[in-house]
């Protein structure tokens, strides 16, 4: 890695996990260049968190320009993410008085897990609907009272509320490969009759939450599926690590393991595992869930992908690390393509 990603990695390590970090001297042309990564990648506000623990050092030359350029750049989402809580927490409340049992997605549990989680939220929601009747009902309510309705795949619900971008999800997750996704289907339910579910509070409310296990779960899932059509997602990783660092004693792991070798995803965990150990300073024992040890040497490689930098090849290089998923969802993509050509 260069100057420039190396001193990029450091202060995401360092805004994220609190990690201390020595930065190196850099022109400020190559720190407009971190700034413009950061922005591009969506996590310029966590590497402002690692500018603000790191900005004593003296190899932090950072212009007073650049420096004010980046704080306001993190107080004006600041103000965009405070507001979509105090939306968030109205509309779980709307549903829960509905008895409607509404189970929030990503990407809030996520990020109440972060130190300033306004630096992590975006400005959407994902619900989960267990109950078909209830999902019904939540779907009737939605073309009630939201805006620009669109139903994008089976089992989903889009649409605008306040501002807010939200899914209704009457699947938790679902697989373009049938087979897998049967699997995936019966674990979710099984996992749902055993109780779980766990609890955050947004907004001052308690909302119920699926349980840590399946959480991260259907993140590794979703990191596959980000990554097969749009290449690695430096967000998706951190928040992975955040669910390790703060949960991670409470998951059960030989249960997650089992998992991954029935939906026949290890390739991809391992690769997830390769870039917590390689870039984001975790310990293989950190990573349970990688069915082997961590080969990172191609951390550069993976650097590369993550930054969209020179050498990265995008989403086609990890199509071999899930065959079966990464062939159906292209079937899928032709499929509907298809169908809005005749259409």
């Amino acid at each position: 890695m260069n100057i420039i990603q190396r001193n990029f990695f450091r202060l995401l390590r360092a805004g994220v996990f609190h990690s201390e970090e020595q930065i190196e001297p850099m022109s400020a042309w190559k720190w407009k260049q971190v700034l413009e990564w950061a922005r591009q990648l969506n996590v310029a506000p966590l590497l402002y968190d690692g500018v603000d623990l790191c900005g004593e050092q003296p190899s932090m030359r950072l212009t007073d320009e650049l420096r004010e350029a980046w704080r306001q750049h993190t107080l004006q989402a600041n103000e965009q993410l405070e507001q979509a809580e105090a939306e968030v927490a109205e509309l779980l409340l709307t549903l829960g008085r509905l008895q409607l049992r509404p189970i929030l997605m990503e990407p809030w549990p996520t990020a109440v897990l972060y130190a300033h989680p306004a630096h992590r939220r975006k400005n959407r929601v994902s619900i989960y609907f267990p109950f078909s009747t209830q999902g019904k009902k939540a779907d009737e309510w939605a073309e009630a009272n939201g805006t620009g309705l669109d139903s994008p795949q089976k089992h989903l619900l889009q649409y605008e509320w306040k501002g807010l971008h939200v899914e209704h999800r009457h699947r938790m997750f679902q697989l373009s490969n049938k087979v897998n996704n049967m699997t995936l289907q019966n674990i979710i339910e099984q996992e749902w009759l055993d109780g779980g579910t766990s609890h955050t509070t947004i907004g001052g409310q308690r909302i119920e939450t699926v349980g840590p296990t399946l959480y991260l779960l259907v993140s590794l899932l979703s990191i596959i599926k980000t990554t097969l059509s749009e290449g690695l997602a430096l967000w998706q990783m951190a928040d992975l690590g955040m669910l390790l660092r703060r949960q991670g004693d409470q998951v059960d792991f030989v249960k997650l393991q089992e998992w991954i070798e029935r939906l026949h995803f290890g390739r991809m965990a391992q690769l997830s595992g390769q870039v917590l150990t390689g870039l984001l300073g975790f310990s293989a024992d950190e990573v349970p869930f990688m069915p082997s040890a961590p080969n990172n040497s191609n951390a550069d490689s993976l650097a590369n992908d993550l930054l969209g930098t020179e050498g990265s090849s995008g989403s086609s290089r990890y199509l071999r690390y899930c065959p079966g998923e990464s062939l159906s969802s292209l079937m899928a993509s032709i499929t509907h393509s298809l169908g809005n050509v005749e259409e």
